[in-house]
Protein backbone atom coordinates (compact mmCIF):
# COMPACT_ATOMS: atom_id res chain seq x y z
CA UNK A 1 0.00 0.00 0.00
CA UNK A 2 1.43 3.38 -1.16
CA UNK A 3 2.23 6.09 1.29
CA UNK A 4 -0.25 8.96 1.16
CA UNK A 5 1.95 12.31 0.17
CA UNK A 6 1.67 14.94 2.51
CA UNK A 7 -0.60 18.00 1.40
CA UNK A 8 0.85 21.20 0.90
CA UNK A 9 -0.42 22.75 4.30
CA UNK A 10 1.66 19.63 6.21
CA UNK A 11 4.50 20.43 4.63
CA UNK A 12 4.49 23.95 5.70
CA UNK A 13 3.64 23.43 9.20
CA UNK A 14 6.75 20.81 9.11
CA UNK A 15 9.17 23.75 7.83
CA UNK A 16 6.74 25.95 10.75
CA UNK A 17 8.05 24.21 13.24
CA UNK A 18 11.47 23.15 12.07
CA UNK A 19 12.23 27.12 11.53
CA UNK A 20 10.60 27.23 15.52
CA UNK A 21 13.59 24.57 16.81
CA UNK A 22 16.19 26.16 14.77
CA UNK A 23 16.27 29.20 16.93
CA UNK A 24 17.28 29.39 20.31
CA UNK A 25 14.47 31.73 21.28
CA UNK A 26 12.10 28.69 19.43
CA UNK A 27 13.31 26.38 21.88
CA UNK A 28 13.08 28.20 24.98
CA UNK A 29 9.64 29.06 24.03
CA UNK A 30 8.80 24.96 23.51
CA UNK A 31 10.89 24.27 26.74
CA UNK A 32 8.44 26.72 27.95
CA UNK A 33 5.17 25.90 26.89
CA UNK A 34 6.17 21.90 27.61
CA UNK A 35 6.76 22.87 31.09
CA UNK A 36 2.88 24.95 31.12
CA UNK A 37 1.81 21.70 29.79
CA UNK A 38 2.73 19.50 33.15
CA UNK A 39 3.89 17.04 30.55
CA UNK A 40 6.51 15.78 33.19
CA UNK A 41 4.07 16.12 36.75
CA UNK A 42 1.39 13.89 37.34
CA UNK A 43 -2.15 14.83 36.29
CA UNK A 44 -3.89 13.63 39.07
CA UNK A 45 -5.88 16.06 40.95
CA UNK A 46 -8.15 16.51 44.05
CA UNK A 47 -11.41 16.58 41.52
CA UNK A 48 -12.12 14.62 38.65
CA UNK A 49 -12.59 18.16 36.77
CA UNK A 50 -9.03 19.49 37.79
CA UNK A 51 -7.80 16.07 36.61
CA UNK A 52 -9.39 16.21 33.20
CA UNK A 53 -7.99 19.47 32.80
CA UNK A 54 -4.31 18.59 33.75
CA UNK A 55 -4.40 15.90 31.54
CA UNK A 56 -5.85 18.34 28.60
CA UNK A 57 -2.86 20.19 29.26
CA UNK A 58 -0.67 17.24 28.96
CA UNK A 59 -2.31 15.69 25.70
CA UNK A 60 -0.90 18.99 24.13
CA UNK A 61 2.43 18.47 25.43
CA UNK A 62 2.65 14.93 24.22
CA UNK A 63 1.63 16.06 20.81
CA UNK A 64 4.46 18.72 20.59
CA UNK A 65 7.20 16.47 22.40
CA UNK A 66 5.83 13.90 19.59
CA UNK A 67 6.61 16.60 17.10
CA UNK A 68 9.66 17.37 18.52
CA UNK A 69 10.52 13.74 18.66
CA UNK A 70 9.47 13.14 14.77
CA UNK A 71 10.60 16.46 13.34
CA UNK A 72 13.33 17.65 15.01
CA UNK A 73 15.12 14.67 17.28
CA UNK A 74 19.06 16.02 17.55
CA UNK A 75 17.30 19.57 19.01
CA UNK A 76 14.99 18.24 22.10
CA UNK A 77 18.63 17.64 23.80
CA UNK A 78 19.88 21.14 22.34
CA UNK A 79 16.46 22.65 24.10
CA UNK A 80 17.11 20.81 27.01
CA UNK A 81 20.83 22.03 27.66
CA UNK A 82 20.20 25.36 26.82
CA UNK A 83 16.70 25.80 29.53
CA UNK A 84 18.87 24.03 31.69
CA UNK A 85 19.36 25.72 35.65
CA UNK A 86 22.55 27.47 35.22
CA UNK A 87 24.64 27.48 38.49
CA UNK A 88 24.96 31.20 40.29
CA UNK A 89 28.34 32.15 40.33
CA UNK A 90 30.36 32.50 43.47
CA UNK A 91 30.38 35.79 44.71
CA UNK A 92 33.04 37.07 46.73
CA UNK A 93 31.95 37.99 50.42
CA UNK A 94 32.78 41.32 51.22
CA UNK A 95 33.74 42.01 54.41
CA UNK A 96 34.10 44.45 57.28
CA UNK A 97 37.70 44.54 57.58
Amino acid sequence: MAEQQPTEQELQDIADFKWLMSDHRGRRFMWRTLGHCRLFQGSIGPTDAITNFNEGQRNVGLLLLSQVNDLTPSLYAVMAAENAPQPIDEQPQETDE
